[in-house]
């Protein structure tokens, strides 16, 4: 257990770094964000050889997932009464979750490993693309003085709940996975458990219930929910693949814990590029937020003071090192000048000399 213990802090720790380093500024983003795979990744990575096991259990759980996601932001978008009682919704969206989740296990639903899981993926990709495209909001006109979710000590300590319940769901999924060794199945499903994105969803409802802006910023968070949950099931499929793949009796992790990071950040980057993409082909790109909405809907914090703070040294040093130059330049020129003049005294002398003689 003292494994169990150990790894379930440092999975944590991960979800700490990442709510420290990433701040939220888009409703689209925050949407999609839902179904970001922190803990689907994490479960993947600890199956190691039994991962595509573990992802041919998962893959139903996370498209439940995405489904929920998308149908609980419809609500609170399109119904007065949905947005008047989020707890009540939630409860209701996790109950039902758990009946078809109790469905699933009993009859160990599974899309199977090859042409089977790789044309179910594709279909959903289409799927939701279409859906996305076919309920795509008016453009509207959102300030975001203050970020969706902020970043640094700020994000995190705003996010202790979150954290708390992914903790929690973590230690679950590492549990089953000491006690049940051969439960790939099982565990790939508790992998995919979304009780951080239900927690997420009922805080924005809760915030939003007396917002005034409410609707405008509720459609833009569920405009990309699917497109989320796209890359969360692309995702779990590629990283359970490599990791079955990469995975032998004498392997380490690191390189698996490194493939995961990776994939994060491509996952990150792919969920901004596709959020300024679609919003400048729906032509809201111009006009749509104040104080330049899009211009950073996601920022990587650490990142960016760190580069901010390099590049503000390398003008400092540039200027002092001008400064410098100038200075130098200057005092060079003064010296030459005095030479100047000293050879200028000499030369007459020398001539007055002359002509005395």
């Amino acid at each position: 257990m003292a494994g169990v213990i150990l790894r379930t802090a440092a999975g944590t720790a991960l979800f700490v770094a990442f709510l420290w380093l990433v701040r939220i500024d888009d409703w689209r983003v925050a949407g999609m964000m839902l179904t970001f795979p922190m803990l689907n990744g994490m479960a993947l990575v600890s199956a190691r050889e039994h991962a595509r096991k573990t992802g041919e259990s998962m893959v139903p759980i996370v498209t439940l997932n995405g489904a929920m996601c998308f149908l609980l932001a419809l609500a609170l978008a399109w119904s007065d009464t949905a947005r008047a009682h989020p707890l009540a919704l939630t409860l209701l969206a996790g109950v039902v979750w758990l009946c078809v989740y109790l469905v699933l296990e009993a009859r160990n639903v599974e899309v199977p490993w090859g042409w089977a899981i790789f044309s179910f993926t594709v279909a959903c990709v289409a799927a939701s693309v279409a859906i996305t495209i076919w309920l795509w909001p008016a453009c509207t006109t959102l300030a975001t003085e203050i970020p969706v979710r902020a970043g640094g000590l700020t994000g995190v300590l705003e996010s202790w709940i979150r954290i708390v319940l992914f903790a929690l769901s973590l230690l679950l999924v590492f549990v089953v996975a000491h006690f049940y060794r051969d439960a790939h199945a099982a565990i790939g499903r508790l992998g995919a458990l979304p009780v951080v994105p239900l927690f997420g969803l009922y805080t924005v409802g809760s915030v939003l219930a007396s917002d005034p802006a409410a609707i405008p910023k509720l459609e833009s968070m569920r405009s990309m929910v699917l497109v989320g949950w796209m890359f969360a099931l692309v995702f779990a499929v590629v990283l359970a693949a490599y990791v079955a793949r990469t995975s032998s009796p004498r392997s380490g992790t690191l390189g698996h814990l490194a493939a995961l990071v990776v994939g994060w950040a491509i996952c990150l980057a792919g969920i901004v590029a596709s959020a300024k993409i679609v919003t400048t082909l729906s032509g809201c790109s111009q006009g749509e937020g104040t104080a330049g909405q899009h211009r950073a809907s996601l920022t990587v914090c650490g990142f960016e003071r760190f580069v901010v703070h390099s590049y503000r040294q390398r003008i400092d040093g540039l200027s002092v090192f001008m400064d410098l130059k100038v200075k130098v330049g200057t005092a060079a020129q003064a010296g030459r000048a005095d030479l100047a003049d000293e050879r200028a005294e000499r030369d007459t002398v020398a001539h007055a000399g002359f002509n005395a003689g």
